[in-house]
């Protein structure tokens, strides 16, 4: 009897750490929640984490190489809200790169084995809602948007492997292909948005614009990154190009049992000058899974095309992977170990 009554006092302890966990954990959600009603500022940042290493020194013979993978996203959101005004901020990077092997890449060279990228996204969005009247659900809004990538990438003529720094040595011959700013996708559009719960929006814009900037000359001519020929030219490419079209875009987002966080961001475009029936596509989503208190277990799945420009057309059977150029849908998946924090 001395047992079991100490094991159900065990147990009566158990249940009312839980229980206090638990209102502990509702607690922080419902201030999380209230910091997002509150007027003023309000700010959340994110960090996520792909990292793959592994050390092998002096390995039996076809029992592999060392390799390292360095890889995240850097996360920032910015909210704004007074009274009618509403004005939300977001900035997003996301990097991957791998490097297979040590040493360097020949023979009486002193070139270490370069590191190949994966991954490289760098994309600002920017929303500006003022309501139409006390308690409606609409507002005239302004939306703003950029695209590009922050480093270098080197693609080698052979094998289309799209490398972070140049080489000019056998086995590699790599040509500058992309760069910040070369190309750059920036998007205007003032319109009207409808958002019934702070879950969802919806954003449409019958007059948008989208201009593609390209600053580096060379990276233009080589014609892959949407824009057209100069008047007369077969080989000089025009360094920007603008779209006039609609533009519509819907976000949700949501926490479902406490611990699972969905959002989720489309974005379409027609552009009036140009067929406009081949729609331009952005839907960028993100499911995380809370482990411990600001800890997340994410999986972030990203879809692009753009009618514009060219992709490498992935072949698993072809050097490299890659089987030639055209217009394709970009799909991007990525595992991460995030830490969030509200501030």
């Amino acid at each position: 009897m001395l047992v079991l009554s100490f094991a159900t006092g065990l147990i009566a302890q158990t249940d009312e750490q839980r229980a206090a966990q638990e209102k502990a954990r509702l607690d922080q959600l419902g201030a999380a929640t209230k910091d997002a009603d509150a007027e003023g500022w309000t700010h959340r940042g994110a960090f996520g984490l792909d990292l793959g290493q592994l050390l092998n020194i002096n390995p039996y013979p076809g029992s592999g190489n060392s390799r390292l993978g360095l890889g995240g996203a850097i996360q920032y959101k910015a909210h704004y809200r007074r009274q009618a005004l509403q004005w939300k901020n977001e900035v997003l990077f996301n990097f991957s790169a791998e490097r297979t092997g040590t040493g360097t890449v020949s023979a009486g060279s002193d070139e270490k084995n370069p590191f190949r990228k994966a991954l490289d996204l760098l994309q600002f969005t920017s929303n500006v809602a003022y309501r139409i009247r006390e308690n409606s659900p609409w507002f005239f809004a302004f939306d703003a948007g950029l695209r590009t990538q922050l480093l270098n990438s080197y693609v080698d003529s052979a094998s289309q492997v799209i490398y972070l720094r140049q080489l000019r040595l056998t086995p590699y011959n790599t040509n500058l292909v992309s760069k910040f700013f070369s190309p750059a996708l920036i998007n205007i559009a003032p319109g009207i948005q409808y958002s019934k719960t702070k879950d969802l929006q919806i954003f449409l814009s019958p007059l948008a614009g989208q201009i593609i900037v390209i600053g580096d000359e060379a990276i233009a001519n080589l014609g892959v990154h949407g824009t057209a020929l100069k008047e007369g030219s077969t080989t000089d490419y025009e360094r920007s190009k603008f779209a006039l079209g609609a533009y519509l875009k819907t976000s949700y987002s949501h926490t479902f049992f406490q611990r699972l966080n969905v959002s989720s961001e489309l974005g379409l475009f027609s552009d009036y000058l140009d067929q406009p029936q081949n729609i331009d596509v952005a839907w960028v989503n993100q499911i995380g899974i809370e482990l411990f208190k600001g800890l997340q277990l994410g999986l972030a799945i990203n879809l692009f095309y753009d009618d514009d420009k060219v992709n490498n057309i992935t072949d698993f059977n072809s050097p490299g992977g890659i089987s030639g150029q055209g217009r394709r849908v970009n799909l991007i998946e990525q595992l991460l170990l995030n830490y969030t924090r509200s501030f």
